[in-house]
C-alpha cells in the first residue's frame, strides 16, 4: 500500500511522477498518454494525482472530475474522501459531511482523516453535539493519533463541556501516564468542575500517580479533598482516600508533605459537632491507621492521644492492636507545644455550637462566676479544663431542659385549646340568647306601638265630627275635615306616640346596653383567664360596642321621620258615600231644613266610618322602617360578637399549629436523640484527649 503520509497530504503525485523533471500537469499528462497505449490501461493512479494537483491548485470542480474516475479499490476510498475536502473548500458542508459519512474503508489512518475533518465541518456548522460524538470516536479509535487528544480536550473546554474534558482526562491520564494530563486533571478539580462526580471514578488515575510520583499524587488528592469537603460526596471520599492507602505501604523514603496536615485538621472537622457519629464511625478505624502512618515523633501527639480517647468513649469500634500500639507510643512520647491552645480552641468550639443552638448567652451567664473576674486568655491549663467540662455538663443538663420545655408547651397549648373551645360554646349560646332577647323585647314595643296607634288613630279621626256646625259650609266641609284631620293626627304622633315611642326605645336600648356590658365584662374575665394560661397580656375579647351607638341613630332617624307626616287623603276621596255628602253638601248646604239633615248625616259619618286603611297608611312607612331595623338586629349582634370569635378562632389555630409543631420537634428529638447528644458526646472526647495529651505534656 502507497504511503498514507503522501495520501494525508495529498502529495501521492510526487510518487507517480517520481523522478520525471518538469511541470506536473504536463508530465502527468504524458503518462496518461502512454497507459492510454497499453492493451489494458489503468488510468486510477494518475487521475488520482491530477485531482491532488487541481485541488492543490484551488481548482476544486477538476479536482472532482479526475477523483470520480478512480476506480482502483485502494485509492478509491482516499478519493472520495479527497471529493468531500474539495466540497468542504466550496464550503459545501452538508454535501462534503454526507460524502465523508459514506466513506467504507478498513485503514484505521483514513478512518481518523474522515473523522478528523467530519469534526472541523461539524464545527464550522455549528452542530456541536455531533462534532463531539465524532471527535469521541477519533479518540477512541486511535488516541495516539496526531494530536487528536489535544484537539479533543481544547474543544471540550471551548464548548465548556466539562463531563466529557474531565473523562478525557482522566482517560489519557491513566493510559500515557503523563504528569502533564495529570496537571490538567488537577486544574479541572482546582476549579470545582469535578465536585458532581462519584469520587470512586478517580481511584484507579489516584493509584497510576500515586505509583509514578507520590508528591503530584499528594497534590492531586489534597486537590480533590478540597473539592469534596463543600460536597455531598465528603465522607464518600473520605472512605476511598483512606481505603486507597490502607492498601498502599506508606512507609519509605517519602516524607508526606500535605497529608499530616490534612488528616489532622479532618479528625478535628469531623468531631466538631456538625457529623454524626454513625457517620464519622465508618471511616474513624482507618482514617487512624493512615493518620498514624503519615506522622513521626512528637508530631504525632495529637493522632496517639485521638485513638486512645476514642477507644474510650466508643469501646470496640477499633482494633486492639492499633490502640495498642497508640498507647505504647504515646507512653514514651514528649510534647513541647503549648497545651492551654488547645484547649482554647476547644472552648470555642463549644462556644460556638452553644452559639449555633441558641444556648451562648446562657452558656456565657453560667461561666462568668468561674472566671472570677478574669478571661480565657489569662486562666492556667488546670483551670480551663475545669470549665471546660463544667460547660458541657450545663449543655447537657440543657438538653433536658429542652424536653421539657416542649412538654410544657404542648401541655399549655392542649390546656389553652380546651378552654377555647369551652368558650366558644358558651359564646355561641350567649349570642343565640341575646339575639333572641333583645329581637323579642323590639319585637314587643314594636307590636304594642302600632297596636296603640291603630287604635287612636281612628278616635282621633272620629273625634273631628266636633268640627261639623249646622252654620258649616257643607259645600266645602270635606276640605276643612280632610285638613283638621291630618292636622290632629300629626299632633297626635309627635306629642303623644312619638314620645311613647322613644320612651319605649330609650328603655330598650339602656336594657341593650346593660346586657352588653355584661357580656363584655364576662369576656374580659374570659380574656384574663387565657391570658393567665398563655403567660402573656395577648387575648383581648373586645366587642364592638359601635352597635349600640348605630342603633340610637337609626332610631332617631325613625323617629324624626314620624314627625314630618305626609299628608293623607281621608275625605277627598271619591267613595259613593263622600262623593254623594260633597254633591248634596254644594247643592242643598244653603238651605237651614236641609242643613240639619246633612249635619247630622255628616256627624254620622265621620263617627262611624272605618278608619283602620287610614290608619294602616298612616303608618305604614314606620312599620316598614321598624320592620327592617328589627330584621337587622341579628346581624348586628352578630357583629357585636364577631371579634371575640375571630380572636378565639386564630388562638385557637396557633395554639394547634403550637401543639402540632413542638409534638413533631419532641418525636424529632427523641427519633433523633444523637442530633442533639453527638456533638456534646465528640465535646467529651475532645476532653479526654485534651486531657491526655496534657498528662503526656506534665510528664
Amino acid at each position: 500500500m502507497t504511503n498514507e503520509k503522501e495520501l494525508i497530504n495529498k502529495s501521492y503525485y510526487q510518487i507517480i511522477i517520481d523522478k520525471k523533471t518538469g511541470q506536473p500537469i504536463p508530465v502527468l499528462g504524458e503518462m496518461y498518454m502512454d497507459e492510454k497505449e497499453n492493451e489494458i490501461p489503468d488510468f486510477s493512479s494518475i487521475r488520482f494525482a491530477q485531482g491532488e494537483i487541481y485541488f492543490l491548485n484551488q481548482d476544486y470542480e477538476a479536482a472532482i472530475f479526475k477523483w470520480e474516475n478512480v476506480l482502483d479499490e485502494n485509492l478509491k476510498p482516499w478519493a472520495q474522501k479527497n471529493i468531500a475536502d474539495a466540497h468542504f473548500e466550496l464550503n459545501l458542508l452538508e454535501l462534503a459531511v454526507d460524502i465523508y459519512k459514506a466513506v467504507i474503508t478498513d485503514s484505521e489512518v483514513l478512518n481518523m482523516e474522515v473523522f478528523l475533518q467530519l469534526f472541523s465541518a461539524y464545527k464550522k456548522l455549528g452542530k456541536l453535539e455531533a462534532a463531539i460524538n465524532i471527535i469521541k470516536n477519533a479518540v477512541n479509535l486511535n488516541p495516539d493519533y496526531s494530536c487528536v487528544t489535544e484537539m479533543a480536550r481544547e474543544f471540550f473546554e471551548e464548548c465548556k463541556d466539562w463531563g466529557n474534558a474531565v473523562e478525557l482526562t482522566v482517560t489519557e491520564a491513566i493510559r500515557t501516564k503523563s504528569l502533564q494530563w495529570f496537571a490538567v486533571l488537577e486544574g479541572y478539580i482546582e476549579q470545582g468542575l469535578t465536585i458532581s462526580i462519584e469520587p470512586s471514578y478517580f481511584n484507579e488515575a489516584l493509584m497510576t500517580l500515586f505509583n509514578i510520583d507520590k508528591f503530584r499524587f499528594e497534590r492531586l488528592a489534597t486537590a480533590l479533598w478540597n473539592s469534596y469537603k463543600q460536597s455531598d460526596y465528603y465522607f464518600q471520599w473520605l472512605k476511598e482516600i483512606n481505603h486507597l492507602l490502607l492498601n498502599n505501604t506508606l512507609e519509605g523514603s517519602y516524607i508526606w508533605k500535605m497529608f499530616p496536615s490534612l488528616f489532622n485538621e479532618t479528625y478535628y472537622e469531623l468531631i466538631s459537632g456538625k457529623f454524626l457519629i454513625k457517620d464519622i464511625s465508618e471511616i474513624i478505624h482507618s482514617h487512624f491507621a493512615n493518620w498514624k502512618e503519615l506522622f513521626s515523633g512528637s508530631d504525632s501527639l495529637g493522632c496517639l492521644s485521638a485513638i486512645i480517647a476514642w477507644n474510650e468513649i466508643f469501646p470496640s469500634h477499633l482494633d486492639a492492636s492499633l490502640v495498642s500500639e497508640a498507647e505504647n507510643i504515646l507512653k514514651s512520647s514528649s510534647w513541647d507545644q503549648n497545651g492551654l491552645d488547645d484547649g482554647k480552641w476547644l472552648f470555642e468550639s463549644i462556644k460556638k455550637w452553644a452559639d449555633k443552638e441558641g444556648l451562648l448567652h446562657e452558656l456565657s451567664l453560667f461561666i462568668q462566676p468561674m472566671m472570677e473576674g478574669s478571661n480565657i486568655e489569662e486562666v492556667g491549663i488546670t483551670k480551663l479544663l475545669y470549665i471546660i467540662k463544667k460547660a458541657l455538663g450545663f449543655l447537657i443538663g440543657k438538653k433536658v431542659e429542652e424536653e421539657n420545655t416542649i412538654i410544657d408547651n404542648i401541655n399549655l397549648n392542649e390546656e389553652l385549646l380546651i378552654k377555647i373551645n369551652g368558650i366558644q360554646y358558651q359564646l355561641n349560646d350567649m349570642e343565640e340568647s341575646k339575639d333572641k332577647a333583645i329581637t323579642s323585647s323590639f319585637k314587643k314595643i314594636k307590636n304594642q306601638w302600632i297596636e296603640n296607634s291603630m287604635i287612636t288613630i281612628p278616635e282621633v279621626l272620629r273625634n273631628c265630627s266636633d268640627i261639623v256646625k249646622l252654620d258649616s259650609d257643607f259645600g266645602r266641609i270635606h276640605v276643612r275635615l280632610n285638613e283638621e284631620m291630618n292636622r290632629r293626627i300629626a299632633d297626635y304622633m309627635e306629642n303623644t306616640a312619638l314620645l311613647e315611642f322613644e320612651n319605649e326605645i330609650q328603655r330598650w336600648i339602656a336594657d341593650c346596653e346593660g346586657e352588653f356590658k355584661s357580656t363584655q365584662a364576662y369576656l374580659d374575665e374570659i380574656s384574663e383567664s387565657l391570658n393567665n394560661i398563655c403567660g402573656e397580656d395577648k387575648i383581648a375579647l373586645n366587642c364592638d360596642i359601635k352597635v349600640l351607638a348605630d342603633w340610637k341613630r337609626d332610631m332617631d332617624r325613625l323617629t324624626r321621620g314620624i314627625v314630618h307626616l305626609e299628608q293623607e287623603n281621608i275625605m277627598l276621596r271619591n267613595t259613593p258615600l263622600q262623593f254623594l255628602l260633597k254633591s248634596v253638601g254644594k247643592l242643598f248646604g244653603t238651605i237651614s231644613k236641609s242643613k240639619e239633615k246633612l249635619h247630622s248625616t255628616y256627624k254620622n259619618f265621620i263617627e262611624n266610618a272605618d278608619y283602620n286603611q287610614t290608619a294602616h297608611s298612616i303608618l305604614h312607612p314606620f312599620i316598614q322602617q321598624l320592620e327592617l331595623f328589627e330584621r337587622s338586629i341579628e346581624r348586628d349582634i352578630s357583629i357585636f360578637f364577631s371579634n371575640p370569635f375571630d380572636i378565639l378562632n386564630r388562638t385557637s389555630e396557633e395554639a394547634q399549629s403550637n401543639i402540632e409543631q413542638h409534638k413533631e420537634s419532641l418525636q424529632y428529638m427523641r427519633e433523633n436523640p444523637e442530633i442533639y447528644r453527638d456533638p456534646l458526646t465528640l465535646f467529651e472526647l475532645k476532653i479526654l484527649q485534651y486531657e491526655l495529651m496534657y498528662a503526656v505534656n506534665k510528664n
